[in-house]
């Protein structure tokens, strides 16, 4: 039997793209995994290349594997849909190698459970290879370990323990009473369990922690059910949701919250009303925020605090329009129950009676509280190092023009209207005769970060670049200016978001050209490994001049080259990349183009290697990056 053919490193790298950015192109998108189209059945086509024609290419699910075990993936949705388009269209080795992988990547019941939902959407079927998985993912597992799991996690993704359960017709081994007793329980409920399984010694241990755990999902008394949160440890998950209401048991599950959970969770616990001055519930919340323990554990970056700390400050997150049609409809509902305090500055309800809809909402109108702020703040100079460093030589350049700190604006210059072909323009005479048929009209432009809105494209720059700054040994920091590029000092031990804001923006500023950190390398034989230039859009290359914009496409897109009977210089960012490995004999040099408040962008065609496209802001961007300086993908 002849080897399959290895995987070409085109394949390979598209393959990479999507487990670690969710697209085979050279692009990051963070606002795409909102959508389902992105895991649809003709997703992913490049397996489909790679497994063209029955092809037993294990080394697919092996790249799958070590994607998921480095663990630089941003979402873990990725990984459970290339292993679900893998048993798709694979064949039976390739099938039975994703139902291995599934088992060994999986490790918690949420990832588990979302596998299986993707195995659904694209029905690959409940055959042997699929029953054998889910039975080797619940025999994998201690039982105590195993029963501590199921009872955190009941169902997720539409699949639930006892529909996986019951598919698969799990068989315990006849000794093994403590795993048959967790089987039991998620199956036929605890009282059962207890009846066929209560006198065995191995079940003893099972049996009291699942009943406390059923304790507080029937309890109705809130202090109660704070107290075994307390004594039990339990987390969010454990908490029933007729008790999510509870003030008393919130405060009690917080100090079992992840730094990341907390920054989740900030808007909807003020939402409720809970994070007034006085509340100790603030105090709780401050205290963890600031907790040296919780923020080790962690690998918060200074750029996921910030967006929390101005979804917060405008009292939500950023909503498609569809929810935000839903949340103004509620907030009209409010209103009539409700009344302006003119002293205050607020809306004030006229009742203490609250309707069970409203409960969630009975704090959503108070203004945010100044001491979760100040700990908002303080916690991004606590994260500028929780991430590990790269060790690659940086040159970050960044526009620091008065439009990357505005947000929403109208721009200073009018601009022609756009005639309606049906009725003719009314003219009026002027005082040199003519008819003036311009009508003339502001123009709107939106200066916010592309999928969270309520950050402006500068400050997000600058806390990327501090970051970098900071955690990394050698780091250069420019700005744009009308000769190219302006190097930049900043002391990265004792600089803040402040500071650094108020050197960078006194630079000799000016417009906007990609290639210009490059050339200015090149020119002064300067060696750095990547290359990042963060705009607020592509479309500044409009403000230079014709002759600067060569080698460049509509919108500052790809382009060719300029013809070499034209006097012209090509300002293609990446030809100057590949021409400045060249010439340093760094061959791995690479190019991150940041578009922080546009998602029209392609700085490559997506056949160059060493080039990447941000498109906007989330969470995740600077994992994004540091996979791939470290050549996670290419």
């Amino acid at each position: 039997m002849t080897a399959p053919p290895a995987i070409s490193p085109k394949l390979c790298n598209r393959l990479k793209r999507y487990l670690h950015t969710g697209n085979e192109l050279p692009k990051y998108y963070p606002g795409c995994w909102t959508s389902h189209k992105y895991f649809e059945a003709d997703r992913l086509p490049v397996i489909d290349e790679i497994l063209r024609g029955g092809v037993s290419n294990v080394e697919v699910v092996n790249i799958i594997v070590q994607a998921g075990k480095d663990g630089w993936y941003t979402r873990f949705e990725t990984i459970a849909f290339a292993l679900a388009k893998c048993l798709m269209v694979g064949n039976t080795v390739v099938k039975e190698a994703a139902y291995k992988a599934a088992v060994e990547i999986c490790v918690t019941p949420e990832q588990m459970m979302l596998f299986h939902k993707f195995t659904r959407l694209l029905k690959t079927g409940n055959g042997r290879g699929w029953c054998k998985s889910v039975k080797d993912w619940y025999t994998s597992k201690d039982p105590m370990e195993l029963a501590k799991e199921m009872t955190r996690v009941r169902a997720r993704h539409g699949r639930s323990h006892k529909t996986l359960l019951r598919k698969s017709h799990m068989k315990i081994p006849e000794n093994d009473y403590a795993r048959d007793a967790v089987v039991k329980y998620a199956i036929f409920g605890l009282k059962r369990a207890k009846q066929i399984l209560g006198d065995k010694p191995e079940c003893k241990e099972i049996f009291e922690h699942i009943s406390k755990v059923e304790d507080i999902r029937h309890c109705e008394d809130p202090v109660a059910a704070a107290a075994l949160v307390t004594a039990n440890q339990f987390t969010l998950d454990h908490v029933p949701g007729h008790l999510l209401t509870s003030q008393t048991v919130w405060t009690a599950v917080l100090p079992q919250l992840t730094l990341e959970e907390l920054l989740f969770h900030i808007q909807r616990i003020h939402n409720m009303g809970f994070l007034t001055n006085d509340s100790p519930t603030t105090a709780v919340l401050v205290s963890l925020l600031s907790n040296q323990d919780v923020i080790k554990k962690s690998k918060v970056t200074p750029l996921a605090v910030y967006i929390a700390m101005c979804n917060y400050k405008k009292k939500t997150k950023p909503m498609k329009f569809e929810k935000a049609k839903v949340v103004a409809e509620k907030e009209q509902r409010r209103r009539t129950r409700q009344i302006f305090d003119n002293k205050n500055d607020q809306w004030v309800w006229i009742t203490n009676r609250r309707h069970p809809k409203e409960i969630k909402n009975w704090g959503i109108d108070l203004p945010p509280n100044p001491a979760v702020l100040a700990a908002l703040n303080n916690l991004i100079d606590q994260t500028w190092l929780l991430t590990p460093p790269t060790n690659a030589r940086y040159l970050i350049t960044m526009d620091m023009r008065h439009h990357m700190f505005k947000g929403r604006h109208f721009c200073k210059n009018f601009v022609v209207a756009k005639k309606s072909k049906k009725t003719a323009t009314k003219t009026t005479p002027s005082g040199g005769g003519d008819a003036d048929t311009e009508k003339k009209s502001r123009k709107h432009l939106l200066a916010e970060c592309f999928y969270n809105k309520n950050v402006t494209p500068g400050h997000a720059a600058i806390i990327l670049a501090l970051q970098i700054l900071k955690r990394e040994k050698q780091v250069s920091l420019a700005v744009f200016t009308e000769e190219g590029v302006q190097l930049v000092s900043i002391e990265p031990n004792f600089s803040n978001i402040e500071e650094a804001e108020f050197v960078l923006r006194k630079a000799n500023l000016g417009r906007v050209q990609l290639d210009a950190p490059i050339q200015m390398a090149m020119k002064a034989s300067l060696k750095f490994d990547v290359f990042i230039d963060m705009v607020d859009r592509s479309t500044r290359y409009m403000e230079l001049d014709k002759n600067a914009r060569a080698g460049r496409g509509l919108g500052g897109r790809y382009g060719p080259p300029p013809a070499a009977q034209v006097d012209v210089s090509d300002h293609c960012p990446v030809r100057a990349l590949y021409a400045y490995r060249k010439q340093s004999g760094i061959k791995d040099a690479k190019l991150i183009v940041m578009n922080l408040a546009s998602h029209r962008v392609g700085t490559t065609n997506g056949h160059h290697e060493g080039v990447l496209d941000i498109i906007g802001i989330d969470e995740y961007v600077p994992k994004v990056m540091d996979a791939f300086v470290l050549g996670q993908f290419k």
